[in-house]
Parts: structure tokens; C-alpha cells; sequence
């Protein structure tokens, strides 16, 4: 009997990405049923509208138990602005809250979408044993649901397994201000790309397709390993992303510098911890570029 698999966010840009990847990899191993703002008619769906649902709406759309739950949904900002909004942050732990005290059943395996931004500005290379000290409201939201399922989780017996995500790319994420979705639009556009400052911060870029691979294979694990950082093992400058969107275009144009005060900070990552109990990342830079550029 399949595994009943239950989604949030498949609106979002991972959540729907991740929904594709499980129907082409894993329909056969599970019975996906969803938690959504949106209708989809090929699963069951507890429809809701800023989380206004309760423990009957699931038994009304035929789902009576759950047993493994990826919770993706939250707000995400879309901008630098955003991220210190504190009424959508505050959403984000409201809303878990909300989905632990209303699901129709304790599940056996609850895996919850954390973020990078969870550690703040740290000058070394980072794992999970790296500080928490988050810059913004958002990664302080996200921080409080990690330690509110931690509890929750140890007073029910349910295996956990946080992920810690950021500097995705891919298919879809061109509603965020972020470089690599801006840059191909003014390509694209004909335009100059834009760089603010020295362009030399480093980051490290995954796909949102290892991503979902990813999260797929933290199923798997038979305990909480604790906070895992899904991110890239290769670091790259914003200038270098940006050079090799400009060779994928194929645009005869030039990168404008915009002055800032100050130097961003590198974002690198020690990543043996999720080489070791997920796997390894499989899209090349380059053909992930070209394929959300072309997109």
C-alpha cells in the first residue's frame, strides 16, 4: 500500500518544482494529496485560503491519515524589503503551528523547508554546526519553526528532518529580484545587465531540480539527523554568473557596475554532511543556466 504524501506550497516556485520531479520519479511509491490556496485536479486537496482549514476538511476531501508531510509552503521574500516584514514573517510560525494542530493524524515523518538564512553573516565557510544569528525577520521565522517542530516532534515520536535552503536557481523563479532571474530578463530584454558593487561576493548556487532530489531522498533516513544544508559545493561570484548568462544570450552587451557602501558577504558551504546522507548535486552550472535562460 503506497505511502500517503502530503505537500504544502506547490504554488511556489520549489513546491512546484518538487511536485513535477515526484510525478515523473516517485508517483508509483506514494499517494500524493496536497494542502494548497490552488485547485489541482489530478490529486486531493484541501483547498485553503490563508490557512483557514481544519482537521475536517480532510476527512471531507477523502484524505483520513496522512504519513510522511513536506511541509514547503511559507512566505519567501521576494526582495531584500521583504524580508523584514513582520507580518508575513510572523505567518510563517502561525501557520506551522496551525498545520501541526490541524492535521487529521500524528504522521510518521515530518520534513520541514528551513532556510540559509537561518546563520546570518558569517566570514567562513559554513555547515551545521556554524552560529545562528539570522539579519532578517524572515530568517528569524524560520529559525522559531525549526525549534517549535523540534519539540514537537520529541513529545510525539515523529521522525523529523529539517532542510536548510538557499541560492536556488532554476525554471520559475523569476518572480523573485534575485540576479540570476533579474539579469535574464534585461538580456533578454536587450539591456545591460547590473551588478551592485565589485560583483567578487560568492554564493552558491543549486538547482531547484537537485533540490528536489534531495528533499526526496531525506525521506529516507530512518532518524532526525538534525538540520541538514542543501546548497552547492562550488562557489561562484555574482560576476561570474553573470558573465555566463551574458555567453548564453549570446547579447553583444556590457555589465554596469552600480556603486554601493558596502561589500557583500560570501556565502560558502561545507556540504559532507548532505553529500553523506542525500547525495551529491547533478546539474552542472552552466546547462542549469542555459536551461532556465531558455526556459
Amino acid at each position: 500500500m503506497k505511502k500517503v504524501l502530503l505537500l504544502t506550497g506547490t504554488t511556489g516556485f520549489i513546491g512546484q518544482n518538487l511536485l513535477k520531479f515526484i510525478e515523473v520519479n516517485y508517483e508509483k511509491d506514494y499517494e500524493i494529496v496536497l494542502l494548497s490556496s490552488a485547485v489541482n485536479e489530478n490529486y486531493k486537496t484541501v483547498l485553503h485560503k490563508n490557512y483557514t482549514f481544519n482537521k475536517q476538511d480532510f476527512e471531507k476531501n477523502g484524505i483520513l491519515k496522512v504519513d510522511i508531510v513536506l511541509h514547503i509552503g511559507a512566505f519567501t521574500p521576494k526582495s531584500g524589503i521583504e524580508a523584514n516584514d513582520i507580518n508575513k514573517s510572523n505567518a510563517n510560525i502561525f501557520n506551522t503551528k496551525y498545520l501541526l494542530d490541524n492535521l487529521p493524524n500524528f504522521p510518521e515523518k515530518f520534513i520541514f523547508l528551513s532556510t540559509l538564512d537561518v546563520y546570518g553573516k558569517i566570514e567562513t565557510i559554513i555547515d551545521e554546526s556554524s552560529f545562528t544569528n539570522p539579519l532578517t525577520m524572515y530568517g528569524w521565522s524560520k529559525l522559531y519553526c525549526e525549534k517549535l517542530l523540534e519539540n514537537w516532534s520529541k513529545e510525539n515520536n515523529i521522525i523529523l528532518q529539517i532542510l536548510r535552503v538557499g541560492h536556488i536557481y532554476g525554471k520559475g523563479e523569476k518572480a523573485y529580484k534575485k540576479v540570476i532571474p533579474v539579469t535574464i530578463q534585461k538580456l533578454r530584454n536587450g539591456e545591460n545587465p547590473q551588478i551592485f558593487g565589485t560583483g567578487y561576493e560568492k554564493r552558491s548556487f543549486l538547482h531547484v531540480d537537485d533540490v528536489s532530489n534531495l528533499i526526496m531522498k531525506s525521506i529516507l533516513l530512518r532518524k532526525y539527523e538534525g538540520v541538514i544544508n542543501l546548497c552547492s559545493s562550488n562557489s561562484y561570484t555574482i560576476k561570474n554568473i553573470v558573465e555566463m548568462l551574458i555567453e548564453i544570450s549570446n547579447k553583444k552587451v556590457q555589465i554596469d557596475y552600480i556603486e554601493t557602501e558596502n561589500r557583500g558577504v560570501d556565502f560558502e558551504f561545507d556540504t559532507s554532511k548532505m553529500n553523506k546522507l542525500l547525495g551529491y548535486e547533478k546539474v552542472n552550472i552552466m546547462e542549469g543556466l542555459k536551461n532556465e535562460y531558455n526556459g
